[in-house]
């Protein structure tokens, strides 16, 4: 019997294994692929699903004063450079929340260039995103609803009640990690925060608040709120913000935890 246990431990270890090669292996070939757009003198952005990271196709963005674009099997679009400055985006697909973002253009170059969005949602439902840079590898999304249940990479679901989900754990940069509630309770406080994992013992790091780490919360059809972590501030734990009867309200400071 024992054996048995041993082998379908190691099939289970095999297989968790294999997964994790195969997901590192689409982000390389997604990265690569960015690379070399942007060598051939292009702009490239990716556009993906908020759930599970894969590229939306055929969604519609307009890029206001540049034009409009439909992303490919990957969720990508490009175009030619641009002069620097800010622009706006719009991204509409069926069956996906129509979402307004901002990018900046910095030496022909767009640094935060992957987008994640939300399908759209019933009932009272929210979705929060969390989005980085390539550095720091791990930053993990967490979500404490007061003296009830904690979610995170640690546990994944709530016990209580089922209602919110971690949808996707990143553990090589840019994210998306993602947070779903399907219900709020009117008398609840849901504690919203992002812990830096890879530099989680390093008092002196800065890397969390330099990632270029944004949150959005999208609700029911809609965006709702975005937030931009602050910038060169000395810490592993960005309280984003807390739900207060059905309300969404921001913290967004940067501390040390231990």
């Amino acid at each position: 019997m024992k054996k048995v246990f041993i082998i379908f431990g190691i099939l289970i270890i095999t297989a968790f294994m294999v997964s994790t090669q195969e997901i590192n292996s689409e982000a390389l070939r997604l990265t690569q692929r960015l690379q070399r757009l942007k060598l051939n003198g292009l702009i490239p952005l990716r556009f993906g699903n908020a759930v599970d990271g894969s590229g939306i196709s055929g969604a519609t963005i307009t890029i206001e004063n540049i034009g409009s674009f439909t992303s490919d099997i990957d969720g990508i679009i490009s175009f030619p450079e641009i002069p620097d400055g800010f622009y706006t985006l719009t991204f509409t697909k069926e069956g996906f929340i129509t979402t307004t973002l901002g990018f900046e253009v910095v030496l022909s170059t767009v640094i935060a260039n992957r987008f994640s969005i939300s399908p759209v949602m019933s009932g009272n439902s929210y979705r929060i995103v969390l989005e980085w840079g390539e550095t720091p590898r791990d930053l993990d999304l967490h979500l404490e609803k007061d003296r009830e249940y904690h979610i995170s990479w640690r546990n994944m679901r709530s016990n209580a009640d089922g209602s919110v989900v971690l949808d996707r754990d990143a553990t090589n940069g840019f994210g998306p990690e993602t947070i779903t509630i399907t219900r709020t309770e009117a008398q609840g406080v849901y504690n919203i925060y992002v812990i830096d994992y890879t530099n989680y013992r390093n008092e002196r790091s800065r890397a969390l608040s330099n990632s270029g780490a944004t949150v959005r919360v999208y609700h029911i059809d809609r965006l709702l709120n975005t937030f931009t972590i602050p910038r060169n501030i000395t810490g592993n734990r960005w309280n984003v913000f807390r739900i207060i009867q059905g309300n969404v309200s921001p913290v967004n400071t940067v501390t040390y935890s231990r």
